[in-house]
């Protein structure tokens, strides 16, 4: 069975941008209900905006990278196979992109999913509850 290149550069761009951040939306429990809907608005955009802090930090940026290490991965062990198969820089090239998607979905995360983790972890500690994104 061979697959397209062109249909592992889609799965993988649907991966990272199936969390794009916007918001969080919050559940309506007893801290939203004390504090009102406007200190929920700006309790949640202070956390917004010490995520796009911290996803500046060394630490997001390894923790984002981890997907890339899996692309180059892939590629070698893609390029391998393609010894046995003949097509050295097609097997490279799909190699490549599995191994990017998988790293992408086992170790990292796009910015935007680490952003909502963080966000979800700082209104948490605060004694909100995140029902989703919008």
């Amino acid at each position: 069975m061979h697959i397209k290149l062109s249909t592992y550069r889609t799965i993988f761009i649907l991966i990272l941008f199936s969390s794009c951040a916007s918001k969080p939306v919050l559940y309506p429990n007893s801290k939203y209900e004390a504090v009102g809907e406007e200190k929920a608005k700006q309790d949640t955009e202070a956390c917004m905006s010490k995520a796009d802090k911290f996803l500046k930090s060394p630490k997001a940026k390894k923790m984002l990278k981890s997907g890339g290490a899996g692309a180059l991965l892939g590629g070698v062990v893609g390029g391998v196979a393609g010894i046995f198969t003949g097509d050295i820089a097609g097997s490279a090239a799909q190699g490549a992109a599995m191994g990017g998607a998988g790293g992408a979905v086992a170790g990292a995360m796009s910015p935007d999913e680490l952003k909502q983790r963080y966000v979800n972890h700082c209104l948490s500690k605060q004694g909100y509850q995140v029902l989703g994104w919008e």
